[in-house]
């Protein structure tokens, strides 16, 4: 009786496992370079992103990287697109020539500003760049 009991569990706990497994999309390789900032209908304009930055006695511009303007969709949310950029830059689907990138999208009127920065000007210059390509 236990150990049929225990054949059981252990036969349903592989069922479980085996269906989750089969459940998880399958992603082919043309998906896996996928930008959704790379759409060409998302992006609406692509201009350099500075920050006044704060030195005590005196404050100076300091170059980031780029701000995208998205324009406003039916059901497009500033949450959504910040998680779907920032997952797509984490996985390395867009590349954008520097490896840390940090992602803000913040409302705009009839759309939402999307910010990529870096703490380098050099990586800056390289978010602004690839962000000015793919618009092209």
């Amino acid at each position: 009786m236990v150990i049929r009991t225990i054949g059981a569990a252990v036969a349903l706990a592989l069922t479980m496992m085996t269906s989750a497994g089969a459940a998880e999309p399958v992603r082919s390789t043309a998906d896996r370079g996928h930008c959704s900032l790379a759409d060409r209908t998302f992006i609406q304009s692509v201009k350099p992103l500075y920050s006044n930055e704060d030195a005590g006695y005196t404050a100076y511009r300091q170059f980031r990287g780029a701000e995208v303007l998205v324009p406003a969709q039916p059901g497009l949310t500033a949450e959504w697109l910040e998680r779907v950029f920032t997952s797509e830059v984490a996985a390395g689907q867009c590349d954008l020539g520097t490896s840390k990138v940090h992602v803000q999208v913040l409302s705009a009127g009839g759309g939402f500003s999307v910010r990529l920065s870096s703490d380098d000007e050099k990586g800056a210059a390289q978010i602004l760049r690839h962000t000015q390509q793919m618009v092209k």
